[in-house]
């Protein structure tokens, strides 16, 4: 049986998470409640829970100073919150879960359902340090590329290209080593287009720190430092020129 935590101030939302937890998944035990900071940490390192379900504004500071203060890390976390554009762009580079207030239930227990299906997978603790560190520092982002045998951490400014191939997207790292994984492009495209990343055609997304240069014949092709020529579609061109000019 996965044992859970909810941590949440709001008395209502608690019950209201413990209903629904209770009527879709009669597994899953809820071992006890917090509505602090210093509540939440001692409730994760006595009991040890399998899943947390963590507000992101708590009494006595945020969701995230439980996580950098618990000694034990092991959990799947899925993260609550009122909309916060940039503690979800770095839960989104992490690959963590979460759920928007108000609560939708359909969205709710999807989100459940993927975070049992990974709760034995190794790397949570890697993962919650790198939310943490994607939170505190501006600079230096890192990306969690989860495919379906692994997780890997790859620092944004190492990452030279993607493709897309229907709804698989392929990384392609500085030093050679590809990463398939089966999520869309315009998701990675939405996350890294204010890291120096562009999308010069709907199948491809590079980082301009690897181009070498605009080659305008034939349509126009980007020229990639390793040789590699990638296509720019005739709608996105003229984008492109300015954001080369703008360099």
């Amino acid at each position: 049986m996965v044992r859970a935590v909810i941590i949440d101030d709001e008395q209502h939302l608690r019950e209201m998470i413990r209903n629904m937890l209770a009527d879709s998944f009669p597994d899953l035990e809820i071992i006890d409640e917090a509505d602090s900071v210093q509540r939440g940490v001692e409730v994760i390192d006595t009991l040890k829970p399998d899943l947390v379900f963590l507000d992101i504004e708590i009494k006595g500071g945020e969701g995230f100073d439980i996580l950098e203060k618990v000694t034990f890390k092991s959990f799947r976390v899925i993260f609550i919150t009122a909309f916060n554009e940039f503690a979800i762009k770095a839960i989104k580079f992490s690959a963590i879960d979460y759920i928007l207030k108000p609560i939708n239930e359909k969205e709710f227990i999807d989100a459940v359902k993927k975070a049992l299906t990974e709760i034995e997978k190794p790397l949570l603790q890697k993962q919650i340090e790198n939310f943490l560190d994607n939170y505190h520092n501006i600079q230096n982002k890192k990306l969690v590329i989860r495919t379906s045998d692994d997780i890997h951490i790859v620092n944004v400014n190492d990452i030279v290209r993607c493709e897309s191939d229907n709804s698989y997207t392929s990384f392609y790292i500085e030093g050679g080593e590809k990463i398939v994984v089966s999520k869309s492009i315009k998701e990675y495209s939405d996350l890294l287009s204010n890291y120096g990343f562009i999308r010069p055609h709907q199948s491809h997304l590079v980082n301009l720190n690897f181009v070498r240069k605009l080659d305008k014949r034939d349509g126009g092709f980007l020229i990639m430092k390793d040789g590699k020529e990638i296509p720019v579609s005739s709608r996105r061109k003229q984008n492109l020129l300015q954001i080369l000019n703008n360099l």
